[in-house]
């Protein structure tokens, strides 16, 4: 009869361990899974946000490319004696593609985010400081030009400032290539990292 009743125990107790490890391990198994779910979704996120910054920051570079583009086409040509009327539309043209490379600036601040999620060569310091280098030549330019239009007769003088002016403008497309060069290879490095990021998933 003692037997009995230490076996009855006995098997109680197993049966009481057994159940308090299967629920220790259902909890462990449904914490781990949650947590994966967690994670799963974390990943997801910010993939998606990679993705989000990534498209913006394509879309504001490559306006910001083509721009300096044409900017340096039309200072190549300003270098050329044309006639007032051609010398006014390419200022025009110039003026308005700044004035919409700053609007698309502000328009697409996102793109600002780029440093947060890929490691690009112009960081947004570094943008602001090329655009300032880039601004400083841009005056420069303008300021010999003004010069130059209120030059004297004195035809060696007059001759000085042209040559200023065609060294001016060098620097300044000089600038405007060394700037486009970064963000072409910015721009496959994200592209680059983008995909990789696809082939981890």
């Amino acid at each position: 009869m003692a037997t009995e009743h230490t076996t009855l125990i006995v098997s109680a107790f197993s049966g009481l361990a057994g159940a308090l490890i299967t629920q220790a391990l259902t909890g462990l198994f449904a914490y781990l899974g949650d947590k994966r779910k967690s994670n799963i979704e974390l990943s997801k996120e910010y993939r998606n946000k990679k993705v989000e910054i990534a498209e913006n920051y394509y879309y504001v570079t490559g306006e910001t490319m083509s721009i300096l583009k044409k900017s340096v086409q039309l200072w190549k040509g300003r270098n050329i004696p044309r006639s007032e009327k051609s010398y006014r539309s390419m200022s025009d043209s110039l003026k308005e593609a700044d004035a919409r490379l700053k609007q698309m600036n502000i328009d697409n601040w996102k793109h600002s985010l780029i440093g947060l999620y890929f490691n690009v060569t112009l960081s947004y310091d570094e943008l602001i400081a090329a655009n300032n280098k880039s601004h400083e030549l841009y005056l420069k330019v303008l300021d010999i030009e003004s010069k130059i239009r209120e030059a004297s007769d004195d035809e060696e003088d007059r001759e000085r400032l042209i040559g200023q002016y065609s060294l001016a403008i060098f620097d300044l497309c000089s600038q405007y290539d060394t700037v486009y060069a970064i963000l072409a290879n910015d721009m496959d490095k994200v592209k680059t990292n983008l995909l990789a990021t696809f082939k981890d998933n």
